[in-house]
């Protein structure tokens, strides 16, 4: 019974029963499957990093190439806005300069009309003042000549006479 302890006891005798368990634990767990899955499934990881990797890299260099010219295309896109600006304000004050002539101009013609229907009342209204006293001024001097009625008459019917219809 001696050398049974022992041997129950010695250390090499208890790594050979451990490596009997785990053989038997690897067998009924089918550890080496297992361990060849998830090394495979490393390999699958690390080989989709590098692809995601690679294309990240062609993504930024894609991105640093669109991004190169970006300080000429805003400073074109700048130029070119100045220059559509420059040319709406020119066109702006050259329409409100030919608007403010067109005021002007019709600002004239209207003086012009109201001065020539004042001047013409203004003839009128004289006119018929010159008429009035004209008459004023015949009639006058009917009363005081009676015979110069006879003679204007005796004249308008000459006048009469010469207009043949």
């Amino acid at each position: 019974m001696s050398v049974w302890n022992l041997i129950l006891e010695s250390n090499t005798f208890n790594f050979i029963v451990l490596v009997i368990i785990i053989a038997f634990l690897m067998k009924k767990v089918n550890a080496g499957t297992a361990l060849e899955n998830i090394k495979n499934t490393i390999i699958k990881r690390l080989n989709d990093s590098k692809a995601e990797r690679e294309k990240a890299l062609s993504e930024l260099k894609t991105a640093e190439k669109a991004v190169e010219n970006l300080d000429n295309e805003i400073k074109e896109h700048y130029d070119l806005t100045a220059k559509n600006v420059d040319g709406v304000i020119k066109q702006t004050e050259a329409n409100t300069e030919n608007q403010i002539a067109h005021i002007a101009k019709n600002a004239e013609n209207a003086i012009e009309n109201e001065e020539k229907q004042i001047s013409a009342q203004i003839l009128k209204n004289t006119a018929e003042k010159a008429l009035l006293t004209a008459k004023d001024i015949i009639a006058a001097k009917l009363k005081e000549h009676p015979e110069l009625h006879e003679k204007y008459i005796n004249e308008a019917i000459e006048d009469i006479d010469k207009v043949k219809i």
